[in-house]
């Protein structure tokens, strides 16, 4: 009887075993692999997710154009990613000033310095036109930007307003006199595209013209 009990047991051991090969033969690579993404995954470096751009490019770009037919986009999204990444720097690195001319003085006092830290890897993602408004005194285009960089190694994804300004007032809210290229005459507003003495058309440069006002988290 003892016997018959133990060569049941043995069977029972047998396939057991059997199966536990079988078994480790079929799921041990499945098994090695979660093994090694799960690795992989507490290894890889953290990230933080990117921010949506809520922009309006094509309902505000042939508005601009239509005001301002000289207006290069490109070249105004061009100079949003540099504003972008040295208002970082200024914040977090302590750069003293905005290395451009097309930056308005005034947009230096706001900004909340924090030096002492590391910025890398910055990246602007997207940029997009998110407003426009038109007086007779000023234009302003507001870009949404979103960015993404590491602050001493910690990743870092924000998303920014700028505000794009062509005025006709300097910071001290005097008449600035605009000229036409061809025959020196003034004119004031800006919705003028063609000169009333001389008929020439009027090309504002963008980099020179437009000037940044504000640069905001949004």
């Amino acid at each position: 009887m003892h016997y018959t009990f133990y060569i049941i047991l043995g069977v029972v051991a047998v396939v057991v075993l059997g199966l536990l090969a079988r078994l480790a033969g079929t799921f041990g690579p499945m098994l090695r692999d979660a093994l090694l993404m799960f690795r992989l995954a507490k290894d890889a470096p953290r990230t933080a997710e990117t921010k949506t751009v809520f922009g309006a490019t094509s309902i505000y770009l042939p508005q601009v154009l239509r005001d301002f037919p000289d207006f290069h986009n490109n070249d105004a999204i061009a100079a949003v990613k540099t504003l972008v990444c040295e208002y970082l720097a200024i914040r977090y690195e302590g750069i003293p000033r905005f290395a451009r001319s097309i930056v308005a003085e005034g947009l230096l006092s706001p900004i909340d310095r924090q030096p002492g830290h590391t910025v890398k890897n910055e990246i602007v993602h997207q940029v997009a036109m998110s407003r426009y408004i038109k007086t007779k005194e000023c234009a302003t285009i507001t870009y949404q930007a979103s960015v993404g960089y590491t602050l001493d190694g910690e990743p870092v994804e924000e998303r920014y307003a700028v505000e794009y300004t062509l005025s006709l007032r300097d910071e001290y809210g005097e008449k600035q006199t605009l000229v036409c290229p061809q025959c020196g005459g003034v004119y004031t507003s800006t919705s003028q595209t063609v000169c009333v003495y001389c008929g020439a058309g009027i090309v504002r440069d963008t980099i020179k013209s437009w000037r940044f006002t504000s640069i905001t988290l949004s």
